[in-house]
Order: C-alpha cells, then structure tokens, then sequence
C-alpha cells in the first residue's frame, strides 16, 4: 500500500540560498509515538541535508547587512524569530552541525551567535556546535534561552524589544559560557576542576587564529 510521506504533517518548504525549493520538511500532527517527529524529503542531486541552513533565503542580507548571524535548532524558531523582525537567523533543522553549513554562515558573517534550548540537551548541543564553529575559524557567542523555553516559545511570548533585550542581557563568548557552564558542574572538587579547565583549554586550541587563541588563553 502506498502512504504519502507527508500525510498528517505540517509542511515546510526548504529553499537554498537562492530562494529555490529543493526539498520539504514535515512536522507529525498526531500523537502517534513510533513515528518520527520530523520527516524529510530524501536526499537527492540538489538536496542534501548536511549541506542545507532552514532559512537562508530570507536571512542571508540581513546577516550580511548586520554582520551577524543567529543559529537555532527548527523550523519554527526561525519562523518565530523572523516574526518578530529578527530575520539574520538559520536552523540547522535537527541534524548535527557540518563543516558544510558552518562554511555557508561563514560566507555571510564570521559572527555566528547560538541560540539553544535552555535544558540539558540544549546544552550540551551547544557545547558541541561551538567547538566546530570554533574549529571553523568564526567568533562564537552563546544564547541559552530560559529553562523550558526555546526561540519559538520565547519569541511568541515576547515583543521584539523584549527578544533584543534579552539576548543582549545574556549572549556571552563562549569561553566564558563554557568555563561557567563546566566549573559550575565540577563544584569544589579539585580533580574534576582539573578536568573542566583542560576541557577549556583543548576548546581554545581549535581556533586558527594565533592571536586570538592566545588572547582567550590570557583571559
């Protein structure tokens, strides 16, 4: 029997940087446990996930134009976003952060600020993508969103002022994010300290530039 890929789901159009569709996204809309959340079109010549930033169409002028960029995870925190007038953002949609999206941000602004999940998971997501946006050569600031919050719901609960407001209160570098973050979870424990601050420092090791490696290992 024949089923639509799509049937019961919530459709999203995937654009390349031109504006041109190359694939859909699905979202479920029922209840049903054993069926995947999201649903892709399959891989194809002119669609390949790992190669493709939800949003990009739309974001690339204002990210050139601001000289930054926001990355989130879905499709509906870029859409929420963009609704409320923050239209430099792209989502990885779900897949791991590639080398292959990392170097389409960098074609439009060295300056890439994470916005996640304030959970556990939203958290250790972004500690993995900044370590490869580092590697990558681009200036990494984080943003995590309240516990229990994500861009979407955080967008469509505040004002654009609001939003702007609130990034600026808490975007932060990311050794400052990731030292915190680590130190916080080590507690007094000398060994485990130990621990965070190598952690911290083979972070440091993976940016290129000579001079800005040095300048973190100073601070």
């Amino acid at each position: 029997t024949l089923v639509d890929r799509f049937h019961d789901r919530v459709m999203f159009p995937i654009k390349d940087s031109s504006g041109k569709v190359i694939a859909f996204g699905g979202r479920i809309m029922t209840a049903d446990k054993k069926a995947a959340k999201y649903q892709n079109s399959p891989e194809s010549e002119i669609y390949h996930k790992k190669m493709t930033l939800y949003g990009i169409d739309v974001a690339r002028s204002e990210a050139v134009r601001a000289d930054k960029c926001y990355l989130v995870e879905g499709y509906f925190d870029v859409i929420s976003m963009y609704m409320r007038g923050i239209k430099n953002v792209v989502a990885s949609s779900g897949t791991s952060l590639t080398v292959e999206q990392i170097q389409m941000l960098r074609r439009m602004t060295p300056n890439v600020t994470v916005m996640y999940d304030g959970d556990s998971a939203g958290i250790h997501a972004a500690l993995r993508g900044i370590d490869l946006l580092l590697k990558e050569g681009l200036n990494v600031r984080v943003v995590l969103m309240p516990d229990g919050e994500d861009p979407d719901s955080f967008a469509q609960k505040h004002t654009t002022d609001e939003i702007n407001e609130f990034i600026s209160s808490v975007e932060t570098d990311f050794i400052s994010f990731k030292a915190n973050l680590l130190l916080e979870s080590a507690g007094k424990d000398p060994i485990e300290r130990s621990k965070a601050i190598q952690d911290v420092i083979r972070t440091i090791s993976l940016i290129p530039d000579n001079i800005t490696r040095s300048v973190y290992v100073k601070s």
